[in-house]
């Protein structure tokens, strides 16, 4: 009886094991931008990504090849950042990356990425050259929870 107990209990409890384990990566660090790049490169089909602002080389590279794979990118950045003379938002969309730039609310602030539907990388750290080598930020890699990676999701249908 006890073991039947003990194996229902971890049938019970396994969604959550697999849930439960995130990283998290602080910068100043090269540890955010490798984990998002890294995400980039594996991603299959498509990457919905709401970022402030935009101007990491290696990332903008990874948004490039992923687009050149059939990978369907969509980015949602804020507007005042989009025209500063470092963003590299301009050359994403002359390269074919579906790029909406946001006037609903007045900042654009968020910085996520859904990935393939199933996972969120999320956290304060823009996809930007100071926040890898200067800024002090964060990341959490992946949240996988179907109901938040949803709701991250719909961030792009309203």
């Amino acid at each position: 009886m006890k073991k039947i107990f003990c194996v229902l209990l971890v049938l019970c409890l396994m969604p959550f094991a697999v849930n439960a384990k995130v990283e998290v990566y602080f910068s100043p660090s090269n540890k955010c931008e490798k984990g998002i790049v890294e995400a980039i490169d594996d991603a299959d089909t498509e990457i919905e990504a709401a970022v402030y602002a935009i101007n990491n080389d290696n990332i903008v590279e990874a948004l490039k090849k992923a687009h050149d794979r059939g990978v369907k990118i969509k980015i949602l950045t804020d507007r005042l950042q989009a025209a500063n003379k470092s963003s590299k938002v301009r050359e994403l969309y002359d390269y074919g990356i579906n790029i909406r730039v946001h006037s609903k609310h007045k900042i654009e602030h968020n910085k996520f990425a859904v990935f393939d539907n199933e996972s969120v990388v999320t956290g304060s750290y823009n996809w930007t050259n100071p926040a890898t080598n200067k800024n002090s930020e964060n990341c959490v890699f992946f949240i996988r929870d179907k109901d938040a990676v949803e709701e991250y999701d719909n961030r792009f249908k309203y």
